[in-house]
């Protein structure tokens, strides 16, 4: 079914740009307007729709034909890179405590890096403006802990159960936001596939604290 909504959205979306570079001359401010709204709205289903294929299309045992030594703090960094833009919209500051880890772990940076900015966009996203994400790496044992915590809306207790399932979307919501519900499943088979784990603790009202937890390499 996505694929047979990305055709024709895609020929919708093409068009759309060539319409609005044909009338930009004639075009008063109004229609200029109602035309990138127009853009917006595509683009966004086009976006949803990658989305819902790439929680389809995750592949386990292909992301471990790509391990390597992974350093978590190459991870992180690149994750708040990700995020910073929407963080910076909504006035939120990320604080990064233990980034400069020195743990490494057998993995795919790729899809580490896609499960932490999954987590770390929901603390911006699920943020009040003005907020506070922390994100801190703390390497216990033979493992390391990457802990994401934030003072937003948080999540219902009768979410949590579901959080990490295919297609959930919990009652807990921020004006604006978009949701997809396949965000945490794809970063919990991600975490997954690298012999790790990944839990949550909430508070409704308060905010949420996501930690995973992934096994280091031996020095």
């Amino acid at each position: 079914v996505s694929h047979e909504l990305k055709s024709p959205l895609g020929a919708v979306q093409q068009n759309l740009f060539v319409l609005a570079d044909d009338l930009s001359e004639i075009m008063n401010e109004e229609q200029n307007t109602k035309l990138k709204r127009l853009q917006s709205r595509i683009s966004d289903l086009v976006k949803l729709i990658n989305t819902w294929l790439r929680a389809i299309s995750v592949d386990v045992s292909s992301i471990r034909e790509n391990f390597e030594p992974t350093s978590m703090a190459i991870v992180i960094n690149k994750a708040v890179e990700d995020v910073q833009t929407h963080a910076t919209r909504k006035a939120i500051d990320i604080e990064t405590s233990g980034a400069d880890t020195k743990s490494f772990v057998s993995g795919d940076e790729g899809t580490l890096v896609e499960a932490v900015v999954n987590i770390v966009g929901n603390a911006v996203k699920y943020s009040r403006m003005g907020g506070h994400v922390s994100i801190s790496a703390e390497e216990t044992g033979d493992h390391v802990h990457i802990i994401v915590a934030d003072d937003g809306v948080g999540i219902a207790p009768e979410d949590l159960p579901h959080l990490f399932e295919d297609f959930y979307v919990g009652k807990s919501k921020t004006e604006g936001e978009r949701r997809s519900g396949v965000g945490l499943a794809i970063t919990r088979r991600i975490i997954e596939a690298h012999d790790g784990s990944i839990s949550v603790e909430s508070t409704l009202g308060k905010g949420s604290t996501f930690v995973i937890q992934l096994p280091v390499l031996a020095n």
